[in-house]
Parts: C-alpha cells; structure tokens; sequence
C-alpha cells in the first residue's frame, strides 16, 4: 500500500499517471479522511485545497516506478470523475470506504480532441489487440483491421500510443494528432505499406 503524504491515513493500493496527472487511483481510508480528499483535491489553495499528491510507501523491487515522495498532479478537477463503496462494518479493518479517482477518457474517449485511456491490470494479456480496437474508435479516420502492426509502429513512433507503468495497474495512453495522421497515411498508402486487401487475400 502507498502512503498519501497530504492526508493522513489514506492508503492507495492502485496508482497510475500520464505525463505526471493522475489518471486512476484505488484509495482506501475512513469516511472522514477520504472526503477531506475529495473537497481538497476541487477547492483553490487559498481555501486549503491541493493541486498536487505526493505518495511513498513500500513496493516490490520489480515495479518500474519508484514512489519515494512521487509526485502526482491533480490538473482540472473537472477531468476527474470517482466511484466510491464502503466495506461491511463486520470487516477486520472496520469502517472503510474505498474511492475510484479516474480520468474521465477512462470511461469514454475524447473524440473531439482523439484522446482515451486503457487501464491494464500488470501481465494482463491481449494489450495490443484491446489497444487498437480503442484507437480505432477514437481515430478520425476509418482503419482497416490489417493495417494493425503499421498503423500501431506509427502510433508508438509519434508518441500518440505510450504505455505508461503505475503501481498495481498499468496504462496506454492513446492521442491522435488528425492532421499529422491525415500526413502519414497518405505517406504509407503511396509506398504500399496500407492497402485495401490484406496479403491472405
């Protein structure tokens, strides 16, 4: 579990961020603690509110990240979404609540400006197949399903796919630039590297 250095006694066992901004949190505390959470990750400073986390605590030597005071950017409250439960009374760890912190791309993709997230739980399988089933709904253009491997080798090139490791879950981030994608993909139909029909056809 991670440790929240700026509320006390909330614990975090799922973490992960994009380009530093939080994108999903599984957190864990009393009811007390978590809506301290909750109202001052939307307030202004000058109300007490906070617009970065910062997480520690002890992970296993094989994580890609290392969270010693990581730091986590809130951004807009607004991007921001949470599910939140509560465990039964009866548990060995009495009256907790549990909250979901998530970008709201985790649930629907951004159309307008080609975004989504694809939360993986570490080692799960199929990431490439899940991956380009998103970037075909959120790419402004129609892709045809064998032009997967070219079509993602670009993607990665550009940086507009990018696995992003965490703690406990992991992320690929998807962002489509339209117009230098509109570029590439005349690029590779004139050097043959897209076509209408695959070769088992």
């Amino acid at each position: 579990m991670l440790t929240m250095n700026e509320v006390n006694d909330v614990f975090c066992d799922a973490l992960v961020c994009d380009d530093g901004y939080l994108v999903f949190a599984s957190c864990w505390g009393r009811d007390t603690a978590i809506q301290e959470l909750l109202a001052r990750i939307t307030l202004p400073a000058s109300e007490g509110g906070i617009s970065q986390l910062s997480f520690g605590g002890h992970v296993s030597r094989s994580s890609a990240v290392k969270f010693e005071n990581y730091p986590v950017k809130i951004g807009s409250p607004d991007r921001l979404d949470k599910m939140t439960g509560r465990m039964p009374k009866s548990n060995l760890f009495g009256d907790l609540v549990h909250v979901w912190l998530f970008d709201k791309k985790v649930n629907m993709p951004d159309f307008v400006n080609r975004e989504a997230y694809l939360l993986l739980l570490p080692g799960q399988g199929s990431q490439d197949e899940m991956a380009w089933e998103l970037v075909k709904q959120v790419c402004h253009l129609p892709l045809l399903s064998h032009w997967q491997d070219n079509m993602m080798n670009l993607m990665r090139e550009k940086g507009w796919l990018k696995q992003c490791p965490g703690h406990g879950i992991n992320l690929i981030s998807i962002h489509i630039e339209e117009d230098e994608l509109d570029v590439e993909m005349t690029r590779m139909v004139q050097q043959g590297q897209l076509k209408t029909e695959s070769r088992s056809e």
